[in-house]
Parts: C-alpha cells; structure tokens; sequence
C-alpha cells in the first residue's frame, strides 16, 4: 500500500471513528435499514416489523463485534412519515451512530427536525449535500443540531475525476458553490464523509475509486464508498443464473473500494453486512500489514489484532 503524504482527518461521529491512512484504522461498515422495497417495511401503513428490525441490528452489532468493524446504519425512512420512526427505533436499540437517508427531499427534512428536537444529533450523519442542493435544503441543514454530513461527489454532467473535483472545490460549470464551501457554511467544518457514488463500469466506475485517492490526497477527509454498485448494474451478472455467484460479486467488490483508500463502505442491504464484514476485515489486516514500516500505529482493536 501506501501512505499519504497530506494528513488524514478522523471523523469521530458518537462512539465510531471513521479515516486516516490506508490500513490504520478497521473500515466502517455501513447497512442499509427500512430501505425502499424492505421486506420488514409496510410503507402504505408506515409501520415496520420491530423484531426483524431488531434482530437485523443485532447481527450487525455481533459479527462487526467479532471482526473489530465498526458500524454506522444508514437509516432510510421511506415516507415522511416512517422517517422518525425508523430513527428513534435504531437510536434506541442500538448505542452506534447513524444516518438520515432517504429519496423523498421531505422525509429527510422531518429526519433534520425530528432529530435535532429529540437531541440525538451528536451521533448522526446527513445523506448527503450533492449538486442537485437547494437553498432550502442548506437552510434545513444549517438549523439542524446532527454532526455530520455525507458529500456524494458524484457529477451527472461529467463523470470524470477533473470534474468531480471541480464540483467539490468552486461548483464548476455545473453548480454556483462548490459542494466543500456549502458543507462548511451549513456548519460542518470537517465533519465530512466523502462518497464519490459509483456508476456502471465504462460510465465512471473506475474514476469513482479513483476519486478515493485524489480526495484523501487533496483534503485528508474521511471516505465511503458503495463499491456494490458496480455488481448490482453489471449486465452480465444480473443474467447469470447462480445466485451465489451474484452474491459473491457483490461481496467481493468492497475490497477494491478498501484498497483505493475508502475508510467506510456503503454495503447495501442490512442482511449482507454478515458476510460483508468479514470481507472487509480481511482487506483491513492485508492493509495493515502493508504499512508497518510506516510507523503508522494500529487501533488494539484492528482486525488484524483481532483475527489475524
């Protein structure tokens, strides 16, 4: 591996610390909860399976225990509704960090409010600021009490690295602000988690992973990534009739995203995270163990302290 020569932020969101070096740190995993189309989720009645709900939490908690992988939920409220629901329901059984997602612009405000009003904002991330941001979305975020925000960098006009970069710093051609200057006006400094969005391959998947590098070297922030989404829009594996091999590709496709510099992985669907994890804490002790001579110090609890 390698190291950076600029210093790396740890962002620190609740009891979870998530950046630095290739390697230094275990690489946060991040489920998906009361996603849309969620088995467990009855959106026309805004009610969810509370012990599945439960017991999905409670897996994710045991095998990232067992490997030395921390975890965030990415919480999605469907509706405006569901939304905090689905937030007070994780905050309450589980004691790790989380995030406001959600496709609907409205839900995601009632998750800013409802979250700030109920005070557990100190241990919450905001999906995300990115180029399609409105005043009112900034001013919602600028009054929220959360600590962080969630930067997709992703460029619909130009999927390219140069682009994507210009995006982040001044707006580009594409935006008036740049989306760092609006994380910093809305009040989060540093508290940026990068996510560069993956596309298909051939329409900026590699420059995705790319991006990982180039941002780590340009600004030291803390990374994700949702490498899954390479295999979920691959043509030739959706037609393929073996649904392990499927699973196995998605699975697997975290590594690249650990091995180009992501510190959190975005794995999708909550029931992954039990092979998903593991998979991870293997990338985590091959990294570790490539930068020993870095005098770079290792968490005790490290996968490869843990496992190896």
């Amino acid at each position: 591996m390698y190291k950076f020569a600029r210093e790396q932020k740890i962002l620190e969101i609740g009891n979870v610390k998530v950046g630095g070096q290739i390697g230094e740190n275990p690489t946060v995993i991040i489920p998906t909860i009361f996603y849309d189309g969620h088995a467990i989720v009855d959106d026309k009645n805004n009610t969810f399976d509370a012990a599945k709900a439960e017991a999905l939490i409670n897996e994710v908690e045991t095998v990232c225990d067992e490997t030395g992988n921390p975890c965030i939920f990415q919480v999605v409220g469907v509706t405006e509704e569901l939304m905090p629901k689905c937030l007070d329901f994780v905050s309450e059984h589980t004691d790790r960090p989380f995030i406001i997602d959600s496709a609907e612009i409205k839900a995601r405000y009632v998750g800013l409010k409802h979250t700030t009003e109920v005070g557990y904002g100190d241990r919450v991330l905001y999906n995300a600021i990115n180029m399609m941001i409105e005043e009112e979305e900034i001013r919602a975020l600028t009054e929220a009490e959360i600590e962080g925000v969630v930067i997709l960098g992703f460029n619909m006009q130009d999927p390219s690295v140069h682009a994507r970069i210009q995006l982040l710093e001044d707006g580009g051609d594409f935006i008036d602000e740049g989306l760092i200057p609006i994380a910093k006006k809305c009040g989060f400094g540093d508290k940026i988690l990068y996510d560069p969005g993956v596309q298909p391959v051939g329409n900026g998947a590699g420059a995705s992973f790319r991006l990982l590098a180039v941002v780590k070297s340009r600004y030291g922030f803390a990374t994700g990534v949702g490498a899954h989404n390479v295999p979920s829009s691959w043509a030739w594996l959706k037609k393929h009739p073996d649904p392990l091999v499927r699973h196995v590709c998605d699975i697997s496709a975290n590594t690249i995203g650990i091995l180009s510099g992501a510190n959190s992985l975005f794995i999708g669907p909550i029931e992954n995270a039990k092979l998903a994890a593991p998979s991870a804490a293997e990338a985590d002790m091959v990294a570790a163990d490539s930068i020993q001579d870095f005098g770079i110090e290792i968490p005790e609890d490290h996968p490869i302290n843990k496992l190896a």
